[in-house]
């Protein structure tokens, strides 16, 4: 039996849906919402990634440029719960550092939350330093641990 074949293209906003369905499975009280994902995809200063498997989305990732810096924020990435374990989160690393690298970006940034040791891992893994604490960044009051990586 053939490997599905997983690729990785543009959001779109038809690909809304799917989506918020995995935005929700994984963030809940944090997640955003349809006309947050209309804005990433549309209108931001940036770009909007997702994996797809047998037409599928299985994962994403949003990046954000910041206004007046070279900085890159990875501003939202996420696997499909059932899809974890198949390195689509380092699939998606991958192309955060190569468009940060076409952009001619100083740094990517992000925020993860200080208990989700798993993203945390692949960060590092990556390239990316902690740098600072957001205190009672989430809904839940939960602390965010601030990460860069150069360029």
């Amino acid at each position: 039996m053939m490997e599905p074949t997983i690729h990785l293209r543009q959001a779109k906003v038809g690909d809304i849906p799917a989506i918020l369905e995995i935005e929700q499975e994984c963030f809940q009280e944090d997640s955003f919402s349809r006309e947050q994902f209309v804005y990433l995809i549309c209108r931001s200063k940036g770009t909007f990634y997702v994996v797809v498997e047998q037409e599928r989305i299985i994962a994403y990732v949003s990046l954000l440029f910041h206004a007046g810096t070279r900085y890159l924020r990875i501003y939202s990435i996420a696997v499909h719960p059932d899809c974890r374990g198949r390195k689509l989160g380092q699939l998606l690393m991958e192309r955060t550092i190569e468009t940060a690298l076409e952009c001619k970006a100083a740094k990517i940034t992000l925020e993860v939350k200080e208990s989700n040791t798993p993203a945390i891992k692949l960060y590092m893994k990556n390239g990316f330093i902690p740098v600072g604490v957001k205190p009672n960044y989430y809904h839940d009051g939960s602390d965010a641990i601030y990460m860069q990586r150069p360029m």
